[in-house]
């Protein structure tokens, strides 16, 4: 039998999860790419160890980021209470794949593992600010119905991605 990948494991321990909403999928994603992105900082890990963590971390974002925007944050980004937030996430979302794009263009393996060090460190200030701000206020706003129907949508949208993030690979390293 496969192993199940830890987004795998997420995604379906997340199933009934969607029943208390969006919200509760977006922290449950968000605790995943902590504990990765603890990973790639460790002052213990290996080299090989930083890079294979960071690949599972690029598609664990990736999928993430295709669900939120394309269930989440379209939802929201004509609302006037959330319009800032929602305008703020798609383009801190622009810079993080631009900086994944940066790195992976680098052959110098030293600068690519510190640029990973330093993605996880932009990734995880916006994990805060959504954390903090945006999640609270929309917690305040929308009705418990709709949070819960845009967490199934998430969790389609996600799974979808994450097949196609299998297939179709992610960062090209030089070792």
């Amino acid at each position: 039998m496969a192993k199940k990948s830890k987004l795998k494991k997420l995604a379906l321990s997340n199933k009934s999860e969607s029943t208390q909403g969006i919200v509760k999928l977006l922290i449950a994603d968000h605790k995943l790419m902590r504990t990765l992105m603890a990973k790639v900082k460790s002052q213990k890990a290996s080299d090989a160890q930083i890079v294979k963590t960071f690949k599972e971390l690029e598609k664990t974002v990736s999928s993430h980021v295709k669900a939120e925007e394309t269930t989440f944050l379209a939802l929201i980004k004509d609302n006037p209470k959330f319009e800032d937030n929602a305008e703020e996430g798609y383009e801190e979302h622009n810079v993080h794949d631009t900086v994944l794009k940066g790195i992976r263009g680098l052959k110098d393996k030293k600068r690519k593992i510190q640029q990973m060090k330093i993605f996880c460190e932009i990734l995880e200030h916006h994990l805060d600010e959504e954390e903090e701000d945006l999640f609270p206020k929309f917690k305040k706003y929308a009705a418990s119905s709709t949070r819960k129907k845009i967490a199934d949508n998430f969790l389609k949208v996600r799974k979808a991605s994450d097949k196609t993030n299998s297939k179709k690979g992610s960062l090209q390293f030089v070792n």
